[in-house]
């Protein structure tokens, strides 16, 4: 028997989708899902919110003509589909690796991709944006927003629809609802009404109708008051969109985000349609593979698993990753002191709170995706005698600069910021790079940082946090493991405010090493030492308070120095320090390493280190180059 041709297969940009009968629709988003099950369980990547958008992603690209319409999307981990039908299909096996495809929409790669998108709730404003540039050139493309049912309870996502609602501009927004949270009405009642709703028939009837109203003299306003309740007053019974008529968009939904041929059809009507419209549909994470629809959590991100039963490649059991220490050290510090309390911004499993909040449920905060909330939040509950550990990603931190400054630093509210991800991410890429928090928490005030350079730091320090009262705190640490047999979980701890720690003393140059990027140092160091250096080697943990007095001396006794801190070089820790070393010595300086001000693109964090020249052999080879002593020919460093 002769094969079925492959529908796949002859689609390399989304007209090719439209040449396909939205009979052969289906089949083709089975091959979409089967090629993503294929390719991921040999790759890696971001696995069940791909599953769950596959006919959602077909019927977009199929009604609307991309890329003069304009599709944008929010969040970005949930594009592989679209990525797909947008001529990336074979590179999709090398998505997050360096060099490969990214994991988020991203402008540089197609023209399909609008923005780089790797935070939440912006694809809103985004679209809205779009609609308003359209209308002021005269132009007629569509505009579409998709967003997920977390991302749009941000208050930036409320904010624009505020905005939306009140320009009322030809727009539409798809609610991707993948958790059933404000969604009971999937039927035949609901879909009987989205028909109604979305017909020209029912839009025609209610514009006159309106329009009349206006016109009868004196009961003419009250009859529309009255007229417009009962109709919103019918759909909120019958369909969960009231909040978003109010903020004054049409309401059509919720429709099965996995019916494809349905959806296509509700699209086309809704195309058509005037004013700012959201369409809410229900989609299922994993769709399509039994073991990512049971536990959808732990196949968002995948390594290469089985396919046949979706058992993943084991980790190293004698290691532990620093965000499940944060929680481990929690657990034992909550179960001595009641008044410790955990707050994220929807990454319980991200900040290794898992454990944590199995056994104190009470005591853990997630907020959703609403990092300024978090951060003003956490400063109250200071207020009331409680000790908050505000459990956040660098990346994300950024969302919350002005509660930093006026809600935690000037009033001097003791949070502890365990602030996770910090440095290079690597696969995550640009838009997750933690390399900014340094610039921002050094510059405010009341603000004690800390770095650890080691697991075992981040034990003592999580622990030396919870009586630490006097100003706002904060500890940032990289996305790495640590041997378990290296910890001692148990031990008090002997941190002392602006101390260093000098972990090998030269005449010739200092190496001053600010947290995760210590092993690079020490590397470095190994090798000018045997190029004849005399190196010493400082691991800075203190940042604020820094050891002033301790760390001129130090740099008293070499001929020259440099700072090595995994940020961005213009606003890292180097300004800082040069800020506060002893003029005198200042003239020893001779390099700051760091990221250059670009965007860091994804990769493994070592191949992204030895790219910039800040692994070990890069730093020494540099700083032999300064100091006028190249390295011996031919030897290998």
């Amino acid at each position: 028997m002769q094969q079925e041709q492959s529908n796949l297969e002859g689609i390399r940009i989304p007209a090719d989708l439209r040449k396909l009968s939205p009979e052969e629709l289906p089949r083709l988003c089975a091959e979409i899902r089967n090629y993503i099950i294929d390719t991921l369980s040999g790759v890696g990547g971001h696995f069940a919110s791909n599953l769950g958008v596959v006919e959602l992603t077909v019927a977009l690209h199929y009604v609307f003509d991309t890329p003069t319409d304009r599709l944008i999307w929010d969040v970005g981990h949930q594009t592989y589909p679209h990525k797909i039908l947008t001529g990336r299909k074979e590179k999709l096996s090398t998505v997050r690796k360096f060099k490969g495809l990214s994991g988020f929409p991203k402008r540089e790669e197609s023209i399909y991709d609008l923005y780089n998108t790797g935070h939440a709730g912006t694809s809103i404003s985004q679209a809205l944006g779009e609609a308003v540039a359209r209308d002021l050139t005269g132009k007629s493309y569509n505009v579409v927003g998709i967003i997920g049912d977390a991302s749009i309870a941000t208050g930036m996502a409320l904010e624009a629809m505020n905005h939306a609602g009140h320009l009322k501009k030809d727009l539409i927004v798809v609610l991707n609802d993948n958790y059933m949270s404000i969604s009971k009405n999937v039927g035949s009642i609901s879909n009987y009404l989205n028909n109604i709703i979305s017909s020209h028939f029912y839009l025609n009837w209610k514009r006159i109708f309106y329009t009349f109203l206006k016109w009868l003299p004196i009961v003419g306003p009250a009859m529309e008051s009255f007229f417009r309740r009962v109709e919103k007053g019918f759909k909120d019974v019958f369909t969960p969109g009231g909040l978003f008529e109010d903020l004054g968009f049409v309401y059509i939904g919720p429709e099965d985000g996995h019916d494809v041929i349905r959806l296509v059809g509700m699209l086309k009507k809704i195309k058509s349609m005037k004013g700012p419209i959201l369409f809410h549909v229900i989609t299922q994470k994993g769709k399509g593979y039994v073991p990512a629809e049971k536990d959808p959590i732990k196949y968002h991100g995948v390594t290469p698993f089985r396919k046949e039963d979706g058992a993943m490649e084991s980790g190293d059991d004698s290691k532990i990753s620093y965000s499940k220490i944060v929680g481990k050290v929690l657990t034992q510090l909550t179960e001595k002191n009641p008044r410790i309390a955990a707050i994220t911004p929807a990454m319980i499993e991200g900040s290794g709170l898992g454990e944590y909040v199995n056994k104190f449920p009470d005591h853990v905060f997630d907020v959703g995706i609403a990092e300024q909330h978090s951060v003003a939040f956490a400063g109250a509950m200071t207020n009331g005698n409680i000790v908050p550990y505000m459990c956040i990603y660098s990346t994300f931190l950024t969302r919350a600069m002005d509660q930093l400054v006026e809600d935690v630093s000037l009033m001097n509210l003791p949070v502890r910021f365990v602030i996770d991800r910090a440095g290079c991410v690597g696969p995550d890429g640009e838009t997750h790079q933690g390399l900014f928090d340094l610039s921002y928490l050094l510059s405010l005030p009341n603000m004690d940082v800390f770095v650890p350079s080691s697991g075992q730091d981040l034990v003592d320090s999580l622990r030396f946090m919870e009586t630490y009262d006097k100003s706002p705190i904060a500890i940032r640490f990289p996305k790495a493991s640590v041997a378990t047999s290296d910890l001692n979980f148990s031990s008090s701890t002997d941190l002392k405010p602006g101390t260093f720690r000098v972990l090998r003393r030269g005449t010739d140059i200092a190496l001053v090493s600010i947290g995760s990027i210590l092993e690079e140092a020490k590397k470095a160091a190994a090798i000018l030492e045997g190029e004849g250096l005399s190196v010493t080697l400082i691991d800075l943990v203190w940042l604020r308070p820094l050891g002033k007095e301790a760390l001129d001396e130090e740099l008293s006794k070499v001929g020259h120095f440099a700072i090595l801190d995994e940020s961005y070089v213009d606003g890292g820790a180097s300004g800082y320090l040069l800020n506060r070393i002893s003029p005198e010595y200042l003239g020893r300086f001779i390099k700051a390493f760091g990221f250059p001000s670009e965007p860091i693109h994804h990769g493994e964090r070592k191949e992204i280190l030895l790219q910039y020249g800040l692994d070990g052999n890069g730093i020494a080879r540099s700083l032999l180059q300064i100091v006028g002593k190249e390295p011996v020919p031919g030897k290998r460093n």
